[in-house]
């Protein structure tokens, strides 16, 4: 018969806090990013609609000069502080998750970085976060891409034959 000691049901439930307590971090960080990308989404259709509508009313080839300059530039700053607003969400929670995984392994005596190889529950959670950080980094370099395409002036496009 098995038989498991204090120690282990002391680590057993710090385990799983500290998972619960990540899950929440990470939960509220998609939460954020979820939010941000529905503002961001609400006002491109926004500022799609009032550009298509001053399209319409352009006369002559110089308003349209007009018109893209007056778009372009508020449109590169939207990005840039999109991408502004993810690093800061992606910041907050590898800060969050990094002080969680210090302060509950604390609670064992264990050191966070020295007994990381020797301890499965640390490598777990290690892992956790490293996902989550990827899928931060994969968005932020998903935005930066979007942005460096926005940046483009529609000028330098090919022009298609009448």
């Amino acid at each position: 018969m098995q038989t498991t000691t204090s120690e282990q049901i002391r680590a057993g439930k710090t385990y799983t806090n500290a998972l619960m307590a990540l899950s929440q971090v990470a939960f509220s960080s998609v939460e954020r990013l979820a939010a941000l990308n529905l503002n961001v989404a609400r006002s491109a259709l926004e500022n799609s609609l009032a550009a298509s509508n001053n399209l319409m009313q352009i006369k002559d080839v110089g308003e349209l000069g007009n018109l893209q300059s007056a778009i372009g530039g508020p449109a590169a700053e939207q990005c840039a502080a999109y991408f502004r607003s993810v690093q800061e969400i992606a910041g907050d929670s590898q800060q969050q998750m990094s002080q969680l995984l210090s302060s509950y392994f604390a609670t064992l005596g264990l050191d966070v970085t020295a007994q990381a190889g020797s301890n499965a529950g640390f490598d777990l959670f290690s892992k956790f976060v490293e996902q989550t950080k990827s899928m931060f980094d994969a968005n932020a370099k998903a935005v930066g891409d979007a942005t460096t395409k926005m940046m483009v002036p529609v000028t330098s496009h090919p022009k298609k034959a009448a």
